[in-house]
């Protein structure tokens, strides 16, 4: 087996647990420290596990550097929340057996892409998704987490309109939006007032971002939805971000498609911790107000 240890190299501890664990690794596997995250880093060294060292923040920047790669991630985690990340180091050390036999649980995670194209020149009908295929894409990334539009520069509401399996649904005038997987709807959806989705369940979450309406709610969509966000107003600074991880500017005039990336990303879990767990020791979930 090979294993590929990646480590934040912006924290010391995690530097110091890639070389403590590929000595650890040596007499069972092929024991690998990747010197960076990127893509075709992690592809040369042809992984059969991932491991990554750092936080939520990492896990999701190789998630989005080993989409076209099928291999099992597990995440030691040094950061702070930590969801993604489960392990802790001493978790990991305790369980590595487990995992290196390929008994640990395991979750298949929804992830997206999108990709920003021109928009139709007729907008008096909904955008055409097979025609917008035929183009090359203006930019195109894949997520994890989510993919956000951000009003950006000068911070002045935008207008977007949505539309879902080419049906028209609604206008609206807002801070932006946000498509979030269930993995993750513990995340912006979740401060923008979205809802919690199980991990096991693969779906798209629409969210806005501070709407100028009172009726406006979340909509949870299945995963083979095609959302398309077609621009009718936006800030010079208006945005699409992946996952807090890759940037693009977005246009009036540029539309946006979201839908399924067809390789879920294979999470191991940490057995020592549910769903439920984790809800209610990283966010206080459906805990009662303590008295005193």
């Amino acid at each position: 087996m090979r294993i590929a240890l990646v480590p934040n190299r912006e924290k010391a501890d995690a530097l110091a647990a890639a070389a403590e664990l590929r000595d650890l690794l040596t007499p069972v596997a092929d024991a690998l420290i990747a010197t960076d995250s990127a893509a075709e880093t992690l592809a040369a060294l042809k992984p059969d596990l991932l491991v990554v060292l750092g936080g939520d923040g990492s896990l999701l920047a190789v998630a989005q550097a080993m989409a076209e790669i099928d291999v099992p991630v597990v995440g030691v985690n040094f950061g702070k929340l930590g969801y993604l990340a489960a392990y802790s180091i001493d978790d990991f050390r305790r369980h590595l057996p487990q995992i290196l036999a390929g008994n640990a649980p395991m979750t298949e995670r929804l992830m997206l892409q999108a990709g920003i194209y021109l928009c139709g020149l007729d907008r008096a009908t909904p955008q055409n998704v097979s025609e917008m295929l035929k183009q090359k894409p203006i930019a195109h990334a894949v997520a994890l987490n989510d993919v956000v539009i951000n009003a950006g520069d000068p911070f002045r509401v935008v207008e977007l309109e949505v539309q879902i399996n080419g049906a028209r649904t609604t206008t609206f005038r807002s801070d932006g939006v946000i498509v979030s997987t269930s993995s993750g709807s513990t995340g912006y959806n979740l401060s923008a007032e979205g809802p919690l989705i199980t991990p096991d369940v693969h779906a798209m979450v629409l969210t806005p971002i501070c709407p100028h309406s009172l009726s406006f709610r979340p909509v949870v969509l299945a995963d083979s939805a095609h959302v398309v966000i077609v621009p009718h107003h936006l800030n010079a600074g208006s945005k699409v971000n992946f996952d807090g991880q890759t940037t693009f500017p977005l246009r009036e005039g540029e539309c946006l498609l979201i839908r399924r990336w067809p390789k879920p990303l294979k999470l191991i879990e940490n057995p020592e911790i549910s769903h439920w767990q984790m809800l209610g020791a990283k966010l206080q979930w459906a805990r009662s107000p303590s008295q005193k």
